[in-house]
């Protein structure tokens, strides 16, 4: 069967990938972040951290990843009474990142899942948008709900985002240190994924959401994942007294470069310095200016 690819309205970047009983959905595209350290406080993460044991079990929806795209998945298919199993490389939760700026489409998929009340107290809605020159001349701005009046916009942080997602589901439906180190397929059709520490899973359906070097795209027969020309900084600012900027997208367009920063909340904002590059390695150069615009 030909791969069937739907596109995500909540995660732009994300593609859901179905091949015969197998999903594939990225979590993330081609780039570099670099990330400021913040302060912020945590929520305690209804998870138990199972550790995976060298024995055979047999699981009806096992889920590869526990980022965004696997954790909604889970808690997608939860609220529809359906069970399955995520498994992460990691020891627990990565937290890392900055934050996405979702639109009204990624707020009607987070309605659905169950958290959007929750989210929307926590970051501003963005009101707007103003594209400059480099050289600060204002080439367009205006106002989202003038454009459309139902449009809702708030910049999440990722972490929240995850964690939110994270404690929808119950304890032991995500197992962490549990990379994969091989999958194959059975006589009878199901899919054998053996972990690295010995342990094999027998699933009857299994969906990959570990990111852009997935090892269940390579499974499927999808190409190398290619570098697009660019390279990013991105961060998150931490105004411990309120952060001063109004509720609005700003970007700044110039020659091979574009650069922005949106409020995320009271005392977040969110910026980030893209340019064209032609290789994945980003040069001193562009270190010095990101040194110089900040």
């Amino acid at each position: 069967m030909a791969p069937l690819c739907l596109n995500s309205s909540f995660l732009p970047s994300s593609l859901h990938y179905l091949h015969s009983r197998s999903f594939h959905c990225p979590q993330s595209s081609s780039g570099f972040c670099f990330q400021t350290r913040t302060r912020s406080r945590s929520k305690a993460i209804r998870l138990s951290i199972a550790k995976a044991e060298a024995d055979v079990r047999k699981e009806d929806i096992v889920i590869v990843g526990a980022g965004i795209a696997g954790l909604a998945t889970a808690v997608s298919l939860q609220r529809l009474g359906i069970g399955s199993l995520v498994i992460e490389q990691a020891d627990s939760l990565r937290t890392g990142g900055t934050s996405l700026t979702l639109f009204k489409n990624g707020w009607s998929v987070l309605d659905a899942l169950g958290v959007g009340s929750d989210l929307r107290s926590q970051f501003l809605e963005i009101k707007g948008m103003a594209v400059k020159s480099e050289d600060g001349r204002e080439l367009r701005s205006f106002g989202f709900k003038d454009e459309d009046a139902s449009q809702e916009v708030r910049a999440v942080e990722r972490r929240i985002l995850l964690e939110t997602l994270a404690n929808q589901l119950p304890p032991e439906s995500v197992q962490f240190s549990s990379e994969l180190a091989k999958i194959e397929t059975s006589g009878n059709g199901v899919t054998i994924l053996e972990l690295v520490n010995g342990t094999r899973i027998y699933a009857n359906i299994v969906i990959g959401c570990d990111g852009i070097r997935s090892p269940i795209a390579k499974w499927i027969g999808f190409s190398e994942p290619k570098y697009v020309g660019h390279c990013a900084y991105r961060g998150l600012g931490y105004y411990p007294n309120g952060q001063p900027f109004e509720p609005k997208l700003n970007y700044i367009y110039g020659r091979g470069v574009r650069a922005g920063y949106v409020p995320v909340s009271p005392t977040k904002v969110y910026w980030f310095i893209c340019h064209n590059n032609p290789t994945p390695e980003c040069p001193t150069q562009a270190q010095k200016l990101l040194i110089r615009l900040h």
